[in-house]
Order: C-alpha cells, then structure tokens, then sequence
C-alpha cells in the first residue's frame, strides 16, 4: 500500500464519530430523492468501508459518485460465458459459542482485585478489631496499599499479557512473591501499630498462595475452553496467497481463529485448500454460500499493491453484513496506534468495512434485552393469552404467525406474530396494503396497536432478536419487484445489529409496509442511524417513544 494510501487509512481510522452523531441530530426537512441518497450514503461511509479509497477522483475505474451510485441495479449481460466448474463448498460454518479472547484476562484482574480487597479487609479486622470502613484514612491506606503490593507484583511482571492459548499460572508465582515482600515492608512502614504489622505479614503470604491456587483452577479452565475452540472466530480468507498461508498456520497454532474457508477468483492459479481449509471459488461463490450468516469476519489477503482489485473486491463485498478486515502488507510494529488497526493471528490488519467487536455493548445490549424482555413477556403474559383466544375465534387457523425473516448477519430464523390475515398458507408472499381484504377484523386492531408484535418477545429471550433494533424483512421480500439490496446498495449494513421488535425507524414515522424505492431508501437510512448510534440510551428512548404507538398507530396496517 502506497505511503499516502497508508495515511489515509490512520487519518480515517482516528477519526471520532462526531460526524455521525451530528448528521443524526439534523432535523428531518422534506428532501429530494437525490438528497436522500446522499444522506444515507454520507452516513453509510461514516461505519463502513473506512481507510480504502473506494471512489477516488480522477480514477478511471472508481470514478466520482452521483448521487444516485448507490441504487443503480447492475446486471449481467446475457452473453456472459457460464462458468460449469464449481469448486467444493464445504459444509455451511457453524456458529458456535465464541468468548471474547480478553475476557480470561478481565476475569482474572476482576477475581484478584476481590481477593486484595478481601485480604486488606481481613487484616484490618485481625490487627485492629474494625473493618476499613471504620478506620481513619490513614490506617485504611497502610493496609490497602500492603494488600495492593501483591497487584504490583503481577503488573510488574506481565502476568496479565497473555492470550487463551498462551496462559502460563507459574509466570504470576514470581509477582506474588515480589508483591507480598514489598508488602510486608510497606507493613511495617505504614501499619498504624506492630499488631497490624503483624496481621499483614501473616495475612499477605497466604493470599500470594490463594491467588496462586486460583490462577492455575482458572488456567486449566481456560486453557479447555480454548482447545474447545470457545474463543476462535469463524474467518474466510480472500485470496489464496502465501500471506494467507501464514496467516492460516498462525490461526491454526494460537487456536484464535477457524479459517472455514478461502476465495480466490483466479482458480486455475489457486491450490486447492490453504492449511485445512478448502478453497471454494470466487467471491461471487462466497455470497452464494449457505454459511456466510455464520462468519465473523472476512479478511482480505491479497496484497495492497493490488489497488484496483483490492478496491473491486471490498465494492463486491459491500452487499454483505460481514466484518471485513484488510491484511496489512508490513510488521505489526510499523503501524501506528488506530482504532480500527489491530493485530489479528500476528499481523496487523484495518477494518475497512463494519466496526471492530464491541464485546461490552454486546453484553449490556443482550443483558437489556433479557431483564426488559422478560419484565415485558411477565407483564403482557395474560393479554397474550387473550389476544390469542380472539383470533383463534375470529376465524380459523391457527394464533401464531411464523415466517422466515433476516436477522443478524444475514442469518435466517422464524419470527413469531399474532395472525392478523385469514388463513392461506398457499398464498404468495406480498406486503399488506391500505384496506387489505385479507387482514381480519381482529387482525386490523391488532395491527393499528402493534400488538401483533407481542409474541416477538419470545424471539427477543431465545436471543434472535432484540427489543430495539431494526425491524426484520422477510425472506425475499420486493419492493417495486426488485430486491431490496438493488435499491440500496447499502442495505445489508442494517443487518449489522439484531433486528428489533421496535426501532429508530419506526419512532421517526417509517411503519408499516415499504411500497416504493423512496420509503426503502428512507427506512434504510434510519437504520443505519441507529447502528451508527447504537447504545443502551438510545435503545431506552426508543421504547419509551414507542409506548404512545400502541394506542394508535396510524402507520401500521
């Protein structure tokens, strides 16, 4: 990658989302539709394709983007050549439990900062007869800082720098050690009286070996999980190249990553499988294929020298959800510190489409989503229940709706609602219109309230939703008679995030069914606002402004 490539890439990956935020705070003014697209493609770049000059001026191959560029539907000429050759595909990628790698680490600080606190609180009663609490500041601070020694003995030493497949218990034995005699002598400088000092020197030694005892229970723990592949990525490699083949042996060997698959375009050049994993065509035969949903991360092997493919491959990709990483063509310690450059099997690779993993959002989000979900689920338990005998008595069928819908990822799963239309499980998939024949008389209040949504609550406790989130289109679902992704090219960054039973989008007025290219455009863009500004907050404010919807929704129909 050129030097000025190379800068663009750190100047991008520093940057700070105050662009987002901003643009998410304009007010909504009628727009054109040439606006629209402007603003959604605006905001789009602000999460995705970072540090990759896709559209540069004055490339003949990329060259400058109207405003329109996102939308136009391309198409293969009818006199293309066909391609009878089909590389194998393996079987469709499981998606498994899968640990942050730094949890083992936060666990440990968090268990050895109970067990000082414990051992400081310990002493102070044997020495003294008074907890902390009761102590004045200074003595508090003689036996918290001996306790603390024992922390800087493991700071001091590392002990904490390590990964799941690399974890070691006897490297902290030469940390407690040092922590708990420079404990002592603090003890004996600080302490308030010799029988603190005392209580201290007896004290510190046995929390070193309580500590010890449970690095080494925590290490075997750790070091199963990792053999079990709990904190291994599902990664597609793009292109078979020899720094594909090192990354792969490195994966291999630390256990961080399952490489499940390789592509290549140029297949006559290509061997048949890098490492263990079979290389099963080009990236047209990657979106084709069934276990793409359960891919954490594509990464991007091919040499940056290659601009314009480089360039042309992340463009082909954009239609996919997946977190798309470029493998840097330098050692790990040239790069300069950025939020999107990160080491990864070794080497150095950038974000250049989708955000890195936030696992601690992940967790606040799945936790919000379990404490709200089954408060809700405890509460609406009983008009469930009669919601479901009044359809079951308006007309025949069954209560529950289920349909296959997109959700995270792309992945397909079954959502749950209460039938609003009369029973025909022969009839083709189309939206509901204004004054649908089809939709019940029960179905229609059901509808205008949302309370069809309810049983979504289950979906959101099974973990295939959440309760704020876009909301999930139907499996081949058209607008206009043409799939949504050649409307907006941008479309699949919604799946980024779970879908919801609520959303940004339908607090701002977009509900109900999407019957043209300008309400899939608008609706899109309010999705991508809320992946751009997805946090707990937010999340909290849109179910409050959903509450009023229930009791008139004049969008739903």
């Amino acid at each position: 990658m050129s030097q000025a490539a190379l800068q663009l890439v750190g100047a991008d990956l520093g940057q700070t989302d105050a662009e987002v935020l901003a643009f998410a705070a304009q007010a909504e003014p009628p727009v054109s539709a040439h606006a629209e697209a402007a603003r959604l493609a605006e905001l789009a770049a602000a999460f995705a394709l970072f540090g990759l000059p896709i559209d540069q001026p004055g490339d003949t191959d990329f060259p400058i983007a109207t405003a329109d560029l996102a939308y136009r539907a391309y198409e293969i000429s009818p006199d293309a050549p066909a391609n009878d050759w089909a590389a194998p595909r393996p079987a469709a990628a499981r998606r498994g439990l899968h640990v942050d790698p730094t949890l083992p680490v936060k666990i440990l600080q968090a268990t050895d900062w109970l067990i000082v606190a414990a051992a400081a609180q310990f002493a102070a009663l044997w020495g003294t007869g008074a907890g902390l609490l009761d102590l004045s500041i200074g003595h508090a601070a003689a036996f918290i800082m001996s306790a603390g020694a024992l922390k800087v003995g493991l700071w001091l030493t590392d002990f904490y720098r390590f990964s799941p497949a690399r974890i070691r218990p006897e490297r902290g034995m030469g940390g407690l050690a040092l922590g708990a005699i420079v404990g002592v002598l603090i003890s004996n400088a600080f302490a308030p009286d010799a029988r603190g000092a005392a209580a201290l020197a007896a004290t510190l030694p046995f929390a070193a070996m309580l500590l010890a005892g449970i690095h080494a229970a925590l290490a075997l723990w750790i070091s199963a999980a990792h053999r079990a592949g709990a904190f291994a990525e599902n990664i597609v490699l793009i292109g078979a190249t020899d720094a594909a083949q090192r990354l792969a042996a490195r994966a291999a060997k630390s256990g961080e990553a399952r490489i499940v698959a390789v592509v290549d375009d140029r297949l006559t050049r290509s061997p048949s499988q890098v490492g263990d994993a079979p290389v099963i065509g080009g990236v047209d035969a990657l979106l084709a294929w069934e276990g793409l949903p359960n891919v954490d991360r594509i990464v991007i092997t091919v040499t940056q020298k290659a601009e314009t493919r480089v360039r042309s491959m992340i463009e082909r990709l954009r239609v996919t959800p997946n977190r798309i990483d470029l493998l840097l063509d330098f050692e790990t310690q040239a790069v300069r510190g950025g939020r999107r450059v990160e080491r990864f099997g070794g080497a150095a690779v950038a974000c250049v489409s989708g955000r890195p993993h936030n696992h601690r959002r992940a967790f606040v989000k799945r936790a919000e989503d379990i404490v709200i979900g089954a408060l809700l689920t405890m509460i609406f338990a009983l008009p469930m229940l009669v919601i479901a005998a009044l359809v079951k008595l308006d007309t025949p069928g069954p209560a529950l709706y289920r349909q296959r819908r997109h959700g995270f990822n792309n992945r397909v799963f079954t959502v749950l609602k209460f039938r609003t239309m009369r029973h025909d499980p022969g009839a083709p998939l189309a939206q509901a219109r204004e004054n649908d024949a089809r939709i019940t008389a029960v179905g229609a209040f059901l509808r205008r309230t949302s309370l069809d949504e309810l049983p979504q609550l289950l979906n959101v406790l099974r973990g295939d939703m959440s309760l704020v989130g876009p909301r999930p289109h139907a499996v081949g679902m058209k607008t206009c008679e043409r799939d949504l992704t050649e409307i907006v090219a941008e479309y699949a960054h919604r799946h980024r995030v779970k879908p919801g039973i609520t959303g940004w989008a339908q607090v701002n007025g977009s509900r109900g069914p999407v019957t043209s290219t300008a309400s899939v455009r608008r609706r899109v863009r309010f999705d991508l606002e809320y992946v751009a500004r997805s946090s707990l907050w937010l999340d909290l404010e849109v179910l409050i402004r959903t509450v009023p919807l229930i009791f008139g929704d004049k969008g739903a129909r």
